[in-house]
């Protein structure tokens, strides 16, 4: 069976690496380089890690794993009924195809955009790489895991980093959760602006609903956009992503969907290990062996400077502290989620009980 895939990121190579050995795999990527992690952008910007560390995979790894890779190379059709996959470099058949096209960042809609920078790609890395070197500054527009690690590791060697946020909380977090990061990035020098919307930009800053910010160095992280392009003109069902049942499968017979591109009744994973979690269920369910995902259930670990911080199952129940650096939500008599702070064995432990929603006394 030949399994096409289409797009190089955190979910794209995990499926193909876990396909290899069963199946003729081929990985397509209108990028010009092998995948690399974009977890890491914001170290790498901040100076933390050197290019090198990026590329977990060498173009003679796709090799020797049996895997055909096909870089600089956009997909413009799927002609279903062929089964073929029309790209700007010929035709590439297959059996079976998995969109793995990922999503952009979302841009500001407002005047003065250009201005303004986004994160996603590793050339949007080294343009932001280079404009902070040169002016040893940037306000980071949104409070969401991007944004805020980007200033964590911004301010830890020292740049000036100022962050301005719509809300007065994080990450669907809490009030004193949010504070809590909150005070950790301001005792790492990071000027906060709460509450603040942003109405235009200009070279030296942008204008928000509480003043005139000043920074030469400008860059927007309030969100992503699903590529859902090729989907859309190739007659497959879309709403924000490209519309998936609890297997991955989409409208059109044969064709697939993971990672930021795809959407489970509403649900958007957008993270990397999410889409990596996607392959690989998809990849057990390809070679027959029963598996399912948990698409309501998130659990990501982030660092912003020092602090490290899992976020599991939901926040929006009632909050309590169940020990000093673990806080459980629950709603009834259940256990709904979690956020450890700093403890990460402790957080991974928790995981699978909060899972099957016990009682605050299982845990």
């Amino acid at each position: 069976m030949k399994v096409l895939v289409v797009g190089n990121g955190p979910g794209g190579v995990e499926l193909a690496k876990n396909l290899s050995r069963t199946f003729d795999v081929a990985l397509v990527d209108r990028e010009n380089v092998p995948h690399y992690s974009k977890p890491m952008l914001t170290r790498y910007i901040a100076g933390l890690v050197g290019r090198e560390r990026l590329f977990p995979y060498s173009t003679d790894w796709y090799e020797r794993n049996g895997i055909e890779l096909a870089l600089e190379t956009e997909a413009k059709l799927i002609d279903r009924g062929r089964k073929v996959l029309i790209t700007n470099r010929g035709e590439f058949q297959y059996d079976v195809l998995v969109l793995a096209t990922g999503a952009r960042a979302r841009k500001p809609g407002v005047d003065g955009a250009e201005h303004i920078l986004t994160l996603r790609s590793l050339n949007d890395a080294d343009r932001a790489r280079e404009l902070v070197e040169k002016n040893g500054e940037m306000l980071v527009v949104g409070g969401g895991f991007i944004g805020l690690e980007l200033a964590a590791n911004l301010a830890e060697v020292g740049y000036h980093v100022k962050l301005v946020h719509r809300r007065s909380t994080f990450l669907g977090l809490d009030e004193e959760l949010s504070s809590l990061i909150q005070e950790r990035l301001e005792g790492m020098g990071v000027e906060f602006y709460l509450n603040a919307d942003l109405l235009r930009a200009d070279p030296g800053g942008v204008s928000t609903s509480r003043g005139y910010i000043e920074s030469k160095v400008k860059l927007c992280a309030i969100g992503i956009t699903p590529n859902v392009e090729i989907a859309r003109k190739s007659g497959i069902h879309t709403g924000r992503g490209v519309l998936i049942d609890e297997g991955f499968r989409t409208s059109a017979k044969n064709v697939y969907a993971i990672g930021d591109c795809a959407e489970y009744n509403g649900v958007i994973c957008g993270t990397a290990k999410g889409a990596t979690g996607h392959a690989r269920v998809l990849s057990d369910l390809l070679m027959g062996v029963e598996n399912r995902y948990d698409f309501e259930f998130r659990s990501t670990v982030f660092r912003f400077g020092d602090l490290s911080m899992v976020i599991m199952g939901s926040t929006r129940g009632r909050g309590r502290w169940l020990e000093e650096n673990v806080k459980v939500f629950t709603e009834g008599e259940r256990v709904v989620g979690a956020v450890a702070v700093g403890n990460l064995r402790r957080a991974f432990s928790l995981e699978e009980k909060i899972r099957r929603g016990p009682r605050v006394s299982d845990l």
